[in-house]
């Protein structure tokens, strides 16, 4: 008896010994790896219940978008800038549909996968949300939603099918097709963006279904059996077989069964986990038989009850990223642990990564107040050290384009930054160097704006008063930059009053502005010039580098001076003068409409010529209306339509450089080489500013600049006396290429590089010969900057862009020489 007391004693201190080497374990190390992540609050008015679904993507710009879920009221796109961690947002459902239900009648969530399409425009639907007790209301269905970064719009393409909201939305943009699928009963549908209609395209897709649009354009999605649904649109037929993975049928096992697929970059490889189940498959979509094969990877991670929520991503190196919960067995706090888990295709390995942690928990205030926890904040647990990770639902998983993954968390509803993984350059290109450079200028000039402020109210008075804003044609690009431009004032130019000229009287003339700006070093007549106009009477507004030694005395003579702040010289390759002094012309005027609206009025601004009504605006308006009578705009704030335009700025250049730098590259090594051969590039511009620079500066040696309007007869003949047989030929291109222009091209059997935006219109439709262009990211009409009242968006990229653009082209001509 003594002997088995005794032993009872020494298991009871065993059991007391292993537990407390287990709380000082616990205390002290996690048994599991952390993966760390910055979270960030997704904007609370946005959301009712700390609450979003799937919807997340990287624009082609680099900013993230999420959707919300805000139940009975509305639903909402914020975008996030993970540069400086501001949110805004981009699409309010409601006030893009024109709608102002409540209840379940409400467009209560973005719930589809965010799309973005090849032209930066991202495509989501809304959905339906949840009738409370007492709510009879009936829910009309969803809205197909896109919005444009590139001129900050959002548009209703509409309703894809009654009572019945929007899972899912793919675009093909290049076939002119949207792709949808309904819920709750999942339709599969077509939208033509050529005449504008829906239509079903059948069978009855799965929960959740989405599309893939594969390399050869047909559409996949998986149907409630878990077939393989075929769309071919060039037939307009659809196929259905089954699916065989590993030689076994695949069927949908149960209701959770959620599957959550993406393409591989072979256009042809789907990978496929489902909620419920931890296991990776690929299908191979291209089966050529009556029968789809695909194969089985493993699980993911192995742990007990998975659920992995909208989150299997691709990297762009081709790794297959997703999160999975599972419970936590560790001993190591208790409830769930959310892994991130890769897997690697080539290899053919899988990796636990490690378990999702917040690196910043104060991100949140989680204290209660009153006693209580704040409301919809039970999504996230602390572990023994600590640690604060997710607790119940992650809901969505991306890899931007530089490995930084993102995922959205709920309760409260969190966009998790994971930057572990992210890829850096070793080497940044010439090119690469140039645009960080550009927006370090473009965070000076933000810096800059109460000085732009301050003077675009100064403008805005004088203008009141009845001076014009002019120039005396210096020859630099300032001026050909901020006249005649589609989203400009449309009365600038001393020859541009808004009344006949001999009407004017000297009080008025007396307020005139003369804008004067210098990209380089200024000509030895200059200053005689700018005394004249100084002593005439004109407030004398410059732009240009005060770092420069040789605009010493021009500064003096200026009444205010816009420091564009480059270096003396600013000839080597990289040139920034001329960019920077056009961006900040454009902010100044910004503020100059800006001022006007805080005492009720709105000089009129240019509608670009190229839209269908463009010349009627003009006739409307030009050289007769100094304020309109027809719009209210309301009160802008000082400084928030010039951060306005910077943003645009922003995102213009940031998808530029994101998608277009490897044809930047290739156009370069095209040129260099053709300069290697003893051969120069003739450079056919059109435009405003490019007169001003092309050839000017260190592009100077190898480019020779021939404008070539289609309109200007001279010009083509120019171009046909200049340009030689078999040349090559870079078109420095505004939107699309005219029939026109490409003619000429052919005639002449030029090799041409093309850099241009897109153009809808047949007679501009020629650049779509050229697979291989700088495509310059504008949105068809220019301007970009939209303001409430007012019926067309302000202020064009344009000329911004397209000179970085060739800048960066010429860099790396010069480096390719170089080397």
């Amino acid at each position: 008896m003594r002997i088995r007391i005794v032993s009872n004693l020494l298991v009871i201190g065993f059991i007391k010994f292993a537990l407390l080497s287990a709380s000082t374990f616990a205390s002290d190390k996690a048994p599991f790896k952390y993966v760390w992540g910055t979270a960030h609050h997704i904007l609370p008015k946005t959301h009712s219940d700390e609450s979003g679904y799937f919807s997340l993507c990287e624009g082609n710009d680099g900013r993230i978008y999420v959707g919300t879920a805000k139940y009975n009221h509305n639903a909402y796109l914020v975008e996030f800038d993970p540069v400086t961690t501001e949110q805004r947002i981009v699409i309010d459902a409601h006030k893009a549909c024109g709608l102002d239900a409540k209840g379940f009648a409400a467009q209560a969530k973005i719930h589809t996968r965010n799309f973005v399409g090849p032209s930066g425009i991202i495509y989501v639907g809304t959905k339906q949300g949840y009738a409370k007790e007492g709510d009879n209301s009936k829910y009309p269905g969803g809205y197909l939603i896109t919005y444009d970064p590139r001129n900050d719009k959002s548009s209703n393409l509409g309703m894809p099918y009654k009572e019945q909201g929007i899972a899912d939305v793919v675009a093909d943009e290049d076939r002119g097709l949207i792709y949808v699928v309904t819920c709750e009963d999942q339709h599969w549908m077509k939208y033509d963006v050529t005449n504008k209609k829906f239509t079903e395209i059948g069978p009855m897709l799965t929960p959740y279904a989405t599309t893939l649009v594969g390399a050869d354009g047909k559409a996949h999605a998986l149907t409630k059996d878990f077939h393989l649904a075929t769309y071919d649109p060039a037939t307009g037929k659809v196929i259905e077989r089954k699916i065989e993975i590993n030689g076994k049928q695949f069927i949908r096992p149960n209701n959770s069964a959620i599957p959550t697929w993406n393409l591989a970059t072979d256009g042809h490889t789907a990978w496929l986990i489902l909620m419920n189940d931890a296991t990776l498959i690929s299908i191979d979509l291209s089966s050529k038989i009556n029968k789809v094969t695909g194969l089985n990877h493993g699980p993911m991670l192995e742990g007990e009850g998975p659920d992995s929520r909208s989150a299997l991503t691709i990297a762009p190196d081709g790794k297959i990223y997703t999160l999975i919960s599972v419970k936590n067995k560790t001993g190591f706090g208790n409830h769930r642990l959310h892994h991130l888990c890769r897997y690697d295709p080539k290899g053919k390995t899988h990796e636990d990564l490690g378990v999702l942690g917040v690196k910043n928990p104060d991100f949140f205030n989680f204290n209660p107040v009153n006693g209580k926890k704040p409301p919809w904040s039970h999504g996230y647990h602390t572990l023994p050290d600590g640690t604060l990770p997710p607790l119940h639902n992650h809901m969505a998983l991306i890899a931007g384009r530089d490995n930084t993954l993102y995922a959205t968390i709920i309760y409260p509803f969190t966009l998790l930054k994971i930057d572990t993984y992210r890829k850096q350059p070793n080497d940044p290109s010439p090119s690469k160097k140039y645009f960080q450079k550009i927006h370090q200028q473009l965070d000076r000039i933000e810096k800059n704006l109460p000085q732009l402020t301050a003077l675009g109210k100064l403008a805005a008075e004088r203008y009141d008063r009845g001076g014009l804003i002019g120039f005396h044609w210096f020859g630099t690009t300032l001026e050909q930059e901020l006249i005649g431009r589609s989203g400009g004032l449309m009365h600038i130019g001393f020859d541009r009053p808004w009344k006949e000229k001999k009407l004017r009287t000297d009080e008025e003339k007396a307020q005139d502005i003369a804008v004067l700006a210098w990209d380089a070093d200024p000509k030895p007549n200059e200053l005689k010039r700018l005394q004249n106009i100084k002593d005439s009477g004109q407030y004398l507004l410059g732009f240009g580098s005060k770092r420069n030694p040789n605009l010493a005395e021009h500064i003096k003579l200026c009444d205010s001076w816009v420091d564009s702040d480059t270096e003396a010289k600013d000839l080597s390759p990289g040139k920034l003068n001329h960019v920077m002094n056009a961006v900040s012309g454009w902010v100044w005027m910004a503020e100059f409409i800006a001022a006007h609206t805080r005492k009720g009025r709105m000089p009129p601004v240019w509608k670009s010529w190229v839209m269908k009504d463009g010349r009627t605006w003009s006739d409307r308006f030009f050289r007769k209306t100094k304020y309109h009578k027809e719009f209210s705009v309301p009160s802008i704030q000082e400084g928030v339509l010039g951060k306005e335009y910077l943003h645009r700025i922003r995102s213009q250049l940031s998808a530029l450089e994101n998608t277009q730098s490897p044809v930047i590259h290739q156009f370069a090594k095209t040129i260099a080489a053709e300069k290697r051969a003893g051969r120069r590039t003739l450079v056919a511009s059109s435009g405003h500013m490019v007169m001003n620079y092309v050839g000017k500066f260190s592009d100077s040696m190898w480019a020779d600049n021939v404008e070539v309007h289609e309109n200007l007869e001279s010009q083509l003949n120019n171009f046909k006396q200049k340009s030689t047989r078999n040349g090559l030929v870079l078109r420095l291109g505004y939107f699309g290429l005219s029939n026109k222009i490409d003619a000429l091209f052919k005639e002449k059997k030029n090799r041409v590089l093309l850099m241009t935006a897109e153009n809808p219109l047949p007679e501009f439709s020629s650049y779509l010969n050229y697979p291989e262009r700088v495509d310059l990211g504008l949105a068809f009409g220019d301007a970009c900057v939209p303001i409430e009242g007012y019926p067309i968006p302000l202020f064009p990229p344009s000329g911004v862009v397209k000179a970085v653009a060739y800048e960066a082209l010429n860099i790396e001509i010069l480096d390719d020489l170089k080397n």
